[in-house]
C-alpha cells in the first residue's frame, strides 16, 4: 500500500517471534525503498482482542480500508487452541469487534485472504459460512487460484464490507 499511496497508514501483525521474522529488517526494507513506514508492527495473534485494539490505536482508532491476511497456517493450529480455519477466525473477529462497537473494516472496505489448499482438498471447508459473513457485514466477491506446484495451490479470496 505504501508503494501506491505514500499517505496510507499500514499496520503489520506478525505472530512469529523475531527468530523467524525480524521486525527491524521489515522497517529497514521500507526505509531502503523510501516508503512510508508502517504505523506499527505488532507481535501477536490478530485473533486476540488486545492485539486488534493495539492495531486500531496505531491508526487513531479508525476502521481499516483494507485488511490483507496471509495467516501463518499451522502455527496457531499446532498450539491446539485454533478451532476454526484461519479465514473463518478473521471473519469472526470482524464480527465480534463490530458487535462490540469497534469496527475493524469500514463500509466499502475489503478483506483479502490468502488460503493454501492441497490438490484434492475441498477449499470450501476453509471458508466462512454465509451466516458468519452476514454477522461480520461482509459479502463474498471472488476467489482466484494460484497453482504453486502439482499438489499445492494458494487461493486469493476477497470480501466486501457492506454494513
Amino acid at each position: 500500500a505504501a508503494m501506491i499511496e505514500p499517505s496510507v497508514k499500514s499496520v503489520g501483525i506478525e505472530i512469529a517471534h523475531n527468530g523467524q521474522v525480524n521486525r527491524d529488517d521489515i522497517m529497514k526494507d521500507f526505509e531502503s525503498r523510501n516508503l512510508a513506514l508502517p504505523a506499527a508492527i505488532i507481535r501477536g495473534d490478530s485473533s486476540q482482542d488486545k492485539v486488534r485494539r493495539e492495531a486500531m490505536e496505531s491508526v487513531e482508532n479508525k476502521p481499516f480500508d483494507l485488511i490483507i491476511t496471509d495467516p501463518p497456517y499451522g502455527i496457531r493450529e499446532k498450539t491446539g487452541f485454533c478451532v476454526d480455519p484461519p479465514v473463518v477466525s478473521v471473519v469472526k473477529c470482524i464480527s465480534e469487534d463490530r458487535r462490540n462497537g469497534n469496527r475493524l473494516l469500514k463500509k466499502g472496505g475489503r478483506l483479502v485472504a490468502f488460503v493454501p489448499n492441497q490438490h484434492g482438498d475441498d477449499i470450501q471447508l476453509d471458508m466462512p459460512s454465509d451466516a458468519d459473513l452476514q454477522k461480520a457485514g461482509l459479502r463474498f466477491c471472488q476467489m482466484l487460484e494460484q497453482p504453486l506446484n502439482d499438489s499445492l495451490s494458494r487461493w486469493l479470496v476477497e470480501y466486501l464490507c457492506i454494513e
